[in-house]
This record gives C-alpha cells, structure tokens and sequence, in this order.
C-alpha cells in the first residue's frame, strides 16, 4: 500500500516531533522545576528554543486536520490504476459517491473537529504559557518554577493534541 504525503506529514508531526521529541522534553522540564531532575544545559536551552517549536511545529497540526478529508478520502484511488483508465465522467460521478460513502460509514468530520479544537486548544495554551514567560522580570529556573501549573497545563493539551492526530485513521479506509 502506498503512503500518501498526508499519512508522512502526520507521521513526522505526531510521532516524530510531538510524541518523541517535544513531549517528553516538557516532561524533563517539568521533572527539572520539581527538582528532580538537573540538567543545567537543557535548562538552559529549553525556555530559549526548544519551547518556542511550538511557533514552527503548531501550524502543522492545523494543516493534518484541515487536509484530513481531502487527502485521505477513498476517492484518491480513483487517480491510480487501473481506476484511473475509467472516463473521466464515471470517475467524477464514482469519486463523489465515494466520498460520501466514507463520509456516512465513518466518523470523518468529528474527527476533523476534535483534532482542530485540540490544536486550537493548544495554540492558546502555548500563547497563554509565553505570555506568562514573558511577564517574568528574569527566566530564571527560580522564576519559572512559579509557573510549574501553566507548564503543565500545556503539557496536557499537547498530550491530548497527540490523542486526536493519533485518532485520524492512518490508511485510507476503504468504504
């Protein structure tokens, strides 16, 4: 089976940057304000930059719900072979059929809402969380700890961010 440039742009958001990179890098940072973690470098590092992919990496996960339907739709087989030797009227009608097919046996569009409220929800918690950053005289480790409830507050709507995108069917469901 083929992967579709959605299904790797999905791949590469959730699994290879919020799931195994970001994520756990908020966990350390949290483990870091509890005291039980010491890293001074990444303690360093994090409030600077890693924090601030959020910026680079958070549009994206807009983009994977709002392509979702047109790009994982059944009716993208209708453009390989040997589907794609039909009349391009039987394909249009064929397609459109499909589509609806797909739309009615599965959740599509819930889905698609749960996964663009999620990341809205995790847009806000980052803006919220910066602007508390910002509002700090020094990003001190002392400082930031003050902050410890926002920090995780983000962290759970990227966990639950993780959840939707991983709920949007990774293969084309056939209908």
């Amino acid at each position: 089976m083929m992967m579709t440039s959605w299904q790797k742009r999905r791949n590469e958001f959730n699994h290879d940057w919020l799931k195994n990179r970001y994520l756990p890098a908020l966990a350390k940072w949290i483990n870091i304000l509890d005291d039980r973690v010491e890293d001074l470098e990444f303690q360093q590092e994090f409030p600077r930059s890693i924090l601030n992919q959020w910026r680079e990496y958070g549009p994206q996960a807009h983009l994977l719900a709002e392509m979702f339907e047109s790009e994982m739709s059944p009716k993208m087989f209708l453009d390989k072979l040997p589907l794609s030797r039909l009349p391009s009227g039987t394909r249009e009608w064929l397609g459109q059929t499909v589509h609806e097919l797909w739309l009615n046996r599965y959740p599509v569009r819930q889905l698609i809402s749960e996964a663009v409220s999620a990341t809205d929800a995790a847009d806000l918690g980052y803006q919220r969380l910066r602007e508390a950053i910002d509002s700090k005289a020094s990003s001190t480790i002392e400082e930031l700890r003050s902050l410890r409830p926002v920090f995780a507050t983000f962290q759970n709507l990227c966990q639950a961010l993780a959840r939707t995108v991983e709920a949007l069917p990774s293969k084309v469901l056939i209908v």
